[in-house]
């Protein structure tokens, strides 16, 4: 018990857990060998004793400096954000801005929108860097994206200047049939 209750104020992994069923166990062996009454009774005190202890990590140990530094209290249910989408002061103000990926997105990685950085997951299928992205929806406070389209401007067409940019009547073509 005192190797138990150690374990409560030393993060040991559940290394001393370990070593407390071991000297129970023991304990339990020398009682049997001693006489077999005595073995009955250490047997009672060891299952006796087990729900104690596990009363005791679970209702004693969260009270512990240590178990206070490991299990932090839930943060109110109006302030809990999932993704870093929080770090704008209304995510939900992103939906619809425009941005850039920062990186290959398969299908989840980082977007800059307004000179921000926030992680996104793609809606439809990997995103390559550079691409221009736009926010679609909030799944679970994480910023969903999609490409846009991104339509360039008009170029000369391959065929100018060869002839084939003409029109039909140019060739002076009587009839197309045989």
């Amino acid at each position: 018990m005192v190797v138990f209750a150690i374990d409560l104020m030393i993060p040991s992994g559940g290394v001393l857990v370990g070593v407390t069923a071991c000297f129970a166990f023991a304990a339990i062996l020398v009682a049997f060998r001693d006489s077999t009454a005595a073995g009955v009774w250490m047997l009672i005190a060891t299952m006796g004793a087990a729900p104690l202890m596990m009363w005791g990590f679970l209702e004693i140990w969260p009270r512990t400096p240590l178990g206070r530094r490991m299990t932090s209290p839930p943060p109110p249910a109006g302030e809990f954000v999932w993704a870093d989408a929080a770090k704008s002061k209304d995510s939900h103000a992103l939906i619809g801005a425009e941005g850039i990926s920062l990186g290959e997105m398969i299908p989840s990685g980082l977007v800059q929108i307004d000179g921000q950085s926030y992680e996104a997951f793609s809606e439809s299928g990997p995103i390559d860097a550079g691409k221009a992205v736009r926010v679609v929806r909030l799944d679970v406070g994480r910023l969903v994206v999609a490409t846009i389209r991104v339509s360039k401007p008009k170029e000369t067409p391959l065929s100018e200047g060869t002839g084939l940019d003409r029109p039909i009547t140019d060739f002076n073509l009587d009839t197309l049939d045989s």
